[in-house]
């Protein structure tokens, strides 16, 4: 069995290991940074998407005027980097194109980060860049009778036309690993101070900035982040009916960014601000299986993977079991919740569900080519693994294809998505 790994300490061993000079994983960073640059310049000549709105909402914020950015306050992060960029002669669209082609580079590294802690660095490091490099590209799979255009209907771990969500997904690959760390940083203090257990305070005051921080890039995580985390930790409250001390700590961590949520919510569906759009609740077949068929879709080789690669134990992985339920909270979203007003069908209560598929990705993907690498280099290799690997490596393929023909489909058919 995979034992858990404290994802912060270990990157932190990580960074004092001696590395390198990696060609091709600096050739990797590049193509993903050039590749993005003129993808987002291209999707920028779309007026009615994502990118070319929110870029023309950054290129009216006023630094001398807090009202224009206190306005976007449900989603401001992406928009200040722009528009200091922008005030600072850079023109919008290179603006734009730059905030984030840099995102997905750093998303990159992040992902990449997270495969060779998960893997222990045991592969071959190609194999770990290609993998992360993949991971700025996959799409859910392609379905020609279903989903000739890949992303609609149904969604995608990676998207072009929102940059946003592009931001999100970075604060995403920070705050899930660190919750998993508060959670281990508790059970190794635990024997020693029993009780009066706490989470140090920097570290306490550092999540509640990585949850703001991811609040600020965009809400729509956090509406499976924050019921996830409340069910993750009182569990173990009742688990540990005597270290309250903790738990309470961790609500006084999590208030900001639930009060901010609120505030949010309130800006979003026009009490704060004026805004015809609003939101109804209720659970029918047909959104329930829609948001099911769409993590399956999108999720198929790590949902594989999840349920291939099963063995005891593999529950007290805490990233593990956080990303779970994340993607619990998200299908519930997306099978709940949908928009009236301007914004009907414009399907903002699915966004969760395509950052939890992407977390889901690196998580199983690192377990897939750690468990890989042991078995290739193994004395034994039983054939009746491959019972396992073959469809697991189908699976790859086709969602590698379905990526390639993904971005094939927007260049040659001028589709924003």
């Amino acid at each position: 069995m995979q034992r858990p790994m404290d994802p912060v300490l270990a990157a932190r061993d990580l960074c004092k290991t001696k590395k390198s000079f990696d060609a091709l994983r600096l050739l990797a960073y590049a193509i993903v940074f050039a590749f993005s640059m003129f993808m987002y310049q291209w999707e920028y000549q779309f007026v009615f998407t994502d990118l070319h709105v929110h870029a023309r909402i950054a290129s009216t914020f006023n630094f001398a005027d807090l009202h224009t950015i206190t306005s976007q306050l449900a989603y401001p992060m992406w928009h200040l980097f722009v528009s200091a960029l922008f005030q600072l002669g850079v023109p919008i669209i290179w603006a734009s194109a730059l905030v984030c082609a840099l995102a997905k580079v750093a998303g990159m590294w992040l992902c990449l980060t997270l495969l060779t802690l998960l893997t222990e660095n045991r592969p071959p490091r190609h194999a770990l860049t290609l993998a992360a490099f993949f991971l700025m590209f996959v799409t859910g799979i392609l379905l020609p009778w279903f989903n000739p255009q890949v992303y609609r209907q149904v969604g995608s771990p990676t998207v072009w036309h929102n940059p946003t969500q592009l931001m999100v997904t970075l604060s995403m690959f920070l705050c899930v690993p660190y919750i998993a760390h508060t959670w281990y940083e508790f059970e190794r203090r635990l024997p020693d101070q029993g009780d009066k257990t706490l989470l140090p305070w920097p570290k306490a005051i550092l999540l509640a900035a990585l949850l703001m921080f991811s609040l600020a890039c965009k809400p729509t995580f956090m509406q499976a982040l924050l019921p996830a985390c409340a069910l993750f930790f009182l569990v173990e409250w009742v688990r540990h009916p005597k270290n309250s001390r903790y738990f309470g700590q961790m609500i006084l961590v999590f208030l900001p960014a639930a009060l901010y949520f609120l505030l949010q919510y309130l800006y979003y569906t026009g009490v704060v601000v004026p805004y015809t759009s609003g939101v109804t609740v209720g659970i029918t077949p047909a959104s329930a299986w829609a948001a099911l068929r769409s993590l399956l879709i999108m999720a198929a080789f790590p949902l594989f993977v999840l349920l291939g690669s099963y063995e005891k134990g593999l529950f007290k992985d805490r990233l593990l079991v956080l990303t779970l339920l994340i993607t619990l909270f998200s299908v519930l979203e997306s099978m709940a919740f949908r928009e009236t007003g301007l914004r009907n069908g414009h399907g903002n209560f699915n966004w969760a569900l395509m950052s939890s598929a992407l977390m889901l990705w690196v998580l199983m993907l690192g377990r897939f080519i750690g468990s890989f690498t042991a078995f290739w280099k193994g004395e034994k290799r039983p054939p009746a693994r491959w019972a396992f690997y073959g469809p697991a490596f189908a699976l790859l393929l086709w969602h590698a294809y379905s990526s390639f023909y993904y971005v094939a489909f927007l260049l040659e058919s001028g589709n924003a998505f």
